[in-house]
């Protein structure tokens, strides 16, 4: 199934995140590695809030992150970071993420690969099969939250 992480309407998780001063760059914009900041915060909640819910303990590493910056956003002001599961695999999984302005306008989209990791050994493991059959059903689910 292929996303469009530039469209709002597929997300089913987001947060709303208060631009900073701090964040402006010498350019008088937010600072790209503000957006990075910005989606690590939804990340991390739809990880916790969605992903993990009722499910042995597992653990995810981020392995990979590709990030297209689209337009600027300035202080002060807001923006809403989103959040889902793109795909799903033996040993990682995709998350798909846009980050769009108090306008609704896209500002960036990312995806991150998310390595599921031994804790022992520290070395890539497959995912237990009920984790990777809710990873399943999160990719397959409309906006990224099991039905």
């Amino acid at each position: 199934m292929a996303f469009d992480l530039a469209d709002r309407g597929i997300y089913g998780f987001s947060t709303t995140e208060n631009l900073r001063f701090a964040d402006v760059d010498a350019n008088g914009h937010i600072n790209n590695g503000a957006f990075l900041e910005l989606l690590e915060n939804v990340r991390v909640s739809y990880l916790r809030q969605i992903v993990r819910t009722g499910l042995p303990r597992f653990r995810m590493v981020v392995g990979r992150i590709e990030a297209d910056f689209k337009r600027q956003m300035f202080y002060p002001g807001t923006a809403v970071a989103c959040c889902r599961l793109i795909e799903a695999h033996d040993r990682k999984c995709v998350v798909g993420q846009g980050l769009f302005d108090g306008e609704g306008n896209c500002t960036a989209v990312q995806k991150v690969i998310m390595v599921s990791l031994n804790e022992e050994t520290h070395r890539a493991t497959p995912f237990d099969p009920a984790v990777r059959a809710m990873l399943d059903r999160l990719v397959a689910s409309k906006g990224g939250i099991d039905p």
